[in-house]
């Protein structure tokens, strides 16, 4: 790409993202009817959100979000890390009661906790850990989720499908048995979690959980800080125990992916930090690079559309599969339906990575209704796609 190409991509860019609406972010509050509380919730949509039609977002749920700085941290980090500028999500807080907020018996910890199995009366004790008073409603919270938050959020945001939760401590413990019990999600980032509560039954269930048997692509991260090495000796032997399950990649098929970090300077709560931004560009390399690599087996009808004032010259699509020419830029020629369309009918493998160029990438298209970088179809319910080009410069490397 010349000099003079790379000039007008980069003021393309920069006018279309001036245009673009903010980031914000919505506080809601939710009735359920596996908690007798209203359930607080945070949704952060990403710049561009409303004029990128055509873009569909992965979805990160982010536990503890009461302590907002979490919540926060996320939704700047994906904006902030180099690895895929390009890559922006959702992303949904769910809210724990606190101390000045909670209702009366109902703390954080009773979110994160399940029922023990290893003491007497179990379902009485409703969860007693430690000391403290906290209660094991972890089963409710996945209620919540799957029934109630997760729904809401599909059918309210253009999601592509891919959910990632992350946690922190207990809420990380939480995640990690949101895989184990319920696959709640597709990608998971658990941060210091607790693995010897009810006498290691976390890192017992790891190892018995059947890791052969999951067939698609996923992305695993756990980590720990100083309490590694200077916790108790429950907390160390649990993170051992599990750090060397999770290491051992005979455990898992070659489409799961598992990282295991320790960061032994930081103490518990502030490893979150460079715990998260380490997680955070791992995911966004297997989301970026390993997950193109896995399609479907099935094809699918796609209809895709390209839109102009003056759609003048031949158009091409090129994407991430034999059907697309296998990113040769001058890959499949559209047909000019008429003066302002192009379109193409395709059997295709998803999800579907993909451009158009006028036959080199010398001359890419400036797309207005969908972030910047590969075009991407995700599943079968957004195949009828129509995309638009930038009315003041229509293509890089074109006056």
């Amino acid at each position: 790409m010349n000099k003079k190409t790379i000039i007008t991509a980069f003021l393309a860019l920069i006018s279309l993202g001036a245009n673009a609406q903010l980031a914000s972010v919505k506080e809601l509050s939710m009735q359920s009817e596996y908690f007798g509380f209203e359930r607080q919730v945070l949704i952060y949509t990403p710049v561009g959100y409303q004029e990128f039609d055509q873009t569909y977002y992965d979805v990160i749920y982010v536990f503890d979000s009461q302590d907002r700085s979490k919540f926060d941290l996320v939704h700047c980090l994906t904006d902030l890390l180099p690895l895929d500028e390009h890559k922006h999500f959702i992303i949904v807080g769910i809210c724990s009661p606190n101390l000045i907020t909670s209702q009366i018996g109902y703390l954080r910890n009773a979110d994160y906790l399940p029922i023990p199995i290893h003491v007497k009366n179990a379902e009485s004790s409703r969860g007693l850990f430690s000391d403290e008073q906290a209660y094991g409603h972890s089963a409710d919270l996945k209620m919540f989720l799957k029934h109630e938050l997760m729904p809401y959020i599909a059918t309210h945001y253009r999601t592509s499908g891919r959910k990632i939760g992350i946690g922190h401590s207990l809420s990380a413990s939480f995640v990690l048995d949101c895989m184990i019990s319920d696959d709640l999600f597709d990608d998971y980032i658990a941060i210091s979690p607790n693995y010897c509560y009810d006498e290691y039954r976390l890192a017992s269930d790891l190892e018995q959980y059947p890791w052969m048997s999951h067939q698609e692509p996923r992305f695993i991260y756990t980590s720990m800080g100083k309490e590694a090495t200077t916790w108790d000796k429950s907390w160390q032997k649990g993170w051992q125990r599990a750090s060397k399950f999770f290491s051992d990649r005979s455990h898992f098929p070659a489409n799961t992916i598992v990282s295991v970090q320790q960061f032994p300077e930081y103490e518990h709560n502030p490893s979150y930090l460079p715990s998260l931004t380490e997680a955070l560009n791992e995911y966004l390399q297997f989301s970026t690079s390993f997950l193109q690599q896995h399609m479907s087996k099935e094809t699918y009808p796609v209809h895709i559309e390209l839109q102009s004032k003056d759609m003048k010259g031949d158009v091409y699509i090129t994407g991430n599969q034999e059907a697309l020419a296998n990113w040769n830029p001058k890959g499949i020629k559209m047909e000019q339906v008429n003066d302002s369309t192009c379109s193409i009918d395709l059997q295709l493998h998803l999800p579907v990575y993909f451009k158009f160029t006028r036959g080199d990438w010398e001359h890419g298209a400036n797309i207005v209704n969908a972030e910047p970088g590969n075009l991407i179809i995700h599943d079968a319910k957004h195949t009828n796609c129509v995309y638009r080009l930038w009315d003041k410069i229509p293509w890089t490397g074109e006056e």
